[in-house]
């Protein structure tokens, strides 16, 4: 209740209070978070190599994830297994040409930036 006269807190209440409407709104595109300079850097590398064109246009921020944890092997095999495997419920999930591209991105880092040596002691104990 205002009693100076001014109506100044009946204003300020009412910019605070949102709209509320019946209609179901779809969701619009977030603003994105720009590329960081590492993701930048990682995509001039893969050009040639794996494309993640789609990743990089509309999950900018996950690139960066990817990018800060590229020279760290273990992280990265842990950031790359938590986009792919299905572990939360509630998550929509990436579209398959997303899908796809963090697949050949995980095999490109798998094969050809980190492989994994077999010790050969070990696999012949597997056997």
């Amino acid at each position: 209740m205002d009693l100076t006269g001014y109506d100044y807190r009946r204003n300020v209440l009412r910019q605070q209070i949102p709209q509320v409407t019946t209609e179901v709104s779809q969701p619009g595109p977030s603003p994105s978070e720009p590329l960081s300079g590492e993701a930048l850097r990682l995509l001039v590398k893969l050009e040639a190599k794996v494309s993640v064109h789609e990743l990089s246009v509309q999950f900018p921020r996950v690139l960066n994830r990817i990018a800060d944890v590229w020279s760290k092997p273990q992280q990265a095999d842990r950031c790359f297994d938590e986009l792919l495997l299905h572990s939360r419920g509630v998550r929509q999930g990436f579209p398959q040409a997303v899908i796809s591209e963090i697949a050949s991105l995980r095999h490109y880092y798998v094969t050809r930036m980190f492989p994994k040596r077999i010790d050969p002691w070990e696999q012949a104990s597997v056997r």
